[in-house]
């Protein structure tokens, strides 16, 4: 069944998985396939930290009828992939790739046939190499571009995909692009360029759903954040300065132009703090105002734990290599605001908080301050993981940090949330970007050393269950 309305009343609540192009895919220069951003990133060895590529990764462009009848057979509904644009359209601009098209229009097919509802990501952090050349995300001809790849999407998929998205996380891509580094272009605590691509994303984001709206396609198209839920340390000084420093850093950027048609009204007074600027477009108001989201894609893994800035220079840090490393997340954002650490509660072998309430925290939030819009959920727990011989993963840890976050998510839909769905991330193990195949995400294990073999993991039938258990 399709349902092809903007809002969300009579749709089934969304139980799904999710995966992204570069990361599963493979099949990296097949069949016309351009070159994108992180293929050439990727074959430079003293930025390739760990070795790895996605040249094979999972084999999802060969293997994705098996991924996705284990959907299908887990009870899941839906389905949220990204498309590779390099694969749609090679050089970003110009001819399309009727090979590539076609890839996805057999996939798409698929997942109709199977009862999986396929939630279209039109860009997931990788952007064509040739367009990285004109400047990437810094240059806002690049959110024209992306509006006429969209366009492209709308014509030859709309007539079978109901639900889209415009970008997968636009802060968090800018944040390890331009303020962490790892990411290409990797530029290290450039606030500039960290501000100007979530601008740029936001117009292309924007021109992309007045096109799809004015198109007239069917279905209900949106953005994706990973949300990141401000709390206060205690003795924070200037309590409420810092909370909007912090908010206007992690999440305002992308959450006013998405839900409110705008870009955040402090933002001027923000850059002049920050001794920055941006290049802003002279139309912006109206392109801004004609790009609201018909629902909103929430990503919700952790808080954003901050006190008063102590005076340190801007400064980011983040652990690319789990247990080996003892360094966590955190940001000096001079002279506004800085991370804190709180020692009381679990970390990951990455360092992050594992803090199943901040789900909760955060639809909450996005109720009360942006007017409760559709939300459909999602996140993952990465970890290390060691199969029995038979290849089997019984990951408890996963099962009980997901079924967590879940209880408050519902706890929220209970209190008048409107969480439409949630997606698990991630659909089976895959190329997990800066950190390789040793961090794994997947309610399936794919066994990269033998054939590629799926197999279920126990979260894998957890999560079936739980789809099937009757709900309130």
């Amino acid at each position: 069944m399709r349902f092809t309305s903007r809002e969300f009343e009579g749709r089934p609540f969304i139980w799904g998985s999710a995966n992204s192009a570069y990361q599963c895919e493979g099949a990296w220069d097949a069949d016309g396939r351009g070159l994108g951003e992180w293929d050439y990133f990727n074959a430079q060895p003293h930025m390739n930290t760990n070795h790895v590529d996605a040249t094979q990764t999972s084999d999802f462009y060969h293997r994705y009828r098996e991924d996705i009848d284990l959907m299908a057979q887990g009870g899941q509904n839906s389905v949220r992939l990204s498309l590779s644009w390099s694969r749609i359209i090679p050089q970003g601009t110009g001819e399309v790739n009727e090979q590539g098209v076609s890839f996805y229009n057999d996939l798409i097919d698929y997942c109709v046939e199977r009862g999986v509802e396929p939630n279209l990501t039109l860009l997931q952090y990788d952007l064509p190499y040739a367009m990285a050349l004109t400047g990437g995300w810094s240059n806002s001809a690049t959110a024209d571009a992306f509006c006429a790849y969209a366009c492209v999407c709308f014509e030859r998929f709309g007539d079978r995909v109901c639900l889209w998205s415009t970008v997968d996380e636009p802060q968090y891509y800018s944040y390890c692009a331009n303020f962490l580094g790892i990411y290409p272009p990797c530029r290290h605590v450039d606030i500039q360029s960290y501000l100007q691509w979530q601008y740029n994303q936001m117009l292309g984001s924007a021109k992309a759903i007045k096109a799809f709206h004015g198109g007239g396609y069917e279905g209900a198209i949106g953005v994706i954040h990973q949300d990141c839920n401000v709390e206060l340390a205690p003795g924070t000084r200037g309590r409420e300065g810092v909370y909007a420093a912090a908010d206007f850093f992690y999440n305002r950027l992308i959450l006013c132009p998405a839900l409110e048609g705008r870009i955040p009204p402090e933002t001027n007074a923000m850059l002049e703090k920050l001794g920055t600027y941006l290049y802003r477009v002279p139309n912006e108001e109206e392109i801004f105002s004609d790009g609201i989201v018909d629902f909103l894609s929430l990503n919700v893994f952790c808080r954003k734990y901050v006190t008063d800035w102590q005076g340190g220079a801007m400064q980011a840090s983040g652990n690319i290599k789990g247990a080996d490393s003892s360094s966590v997340e955190g940001q000096v954002v001079a002279p506004l605001f800085e991370t804190a650490y709180d020692a009381g509660e679990t970390h990951n072998q990455w360092g992050r908080e594992l803090l199943p309430r901040v789900m909760y925290s955060s639809l909450m939030r996005v109720k009360e301050q942006y007017g409760n819009p559709p939300v459909v959920a999602e996140n993952g727990h990465g970890s290390y993981e060691t199969p029995d011989a038979r290849g089997f993963v019984e990951d408890d840890g996963r099962i009980s940090v997901i079924g967590e976050f879940l209880d408050h998510l519902e706890k929220a839909k209970r209190e008048g949330a409107n969480v439409r769905g949630y997606y698990y991330w991630s659909t089976m193990d895959l190329y997990s970007w800066v950190n390789g195949y040793e961090k794994r995400y997947g309610l399936v294990r794919v066994d990269f050393d033998n054939g590629l073999k799926r197999i279920p993991k126990k979260s894998w039938g957890w999560y079936r269950d739980l789809i099937r258990q009757p709900k309130s």
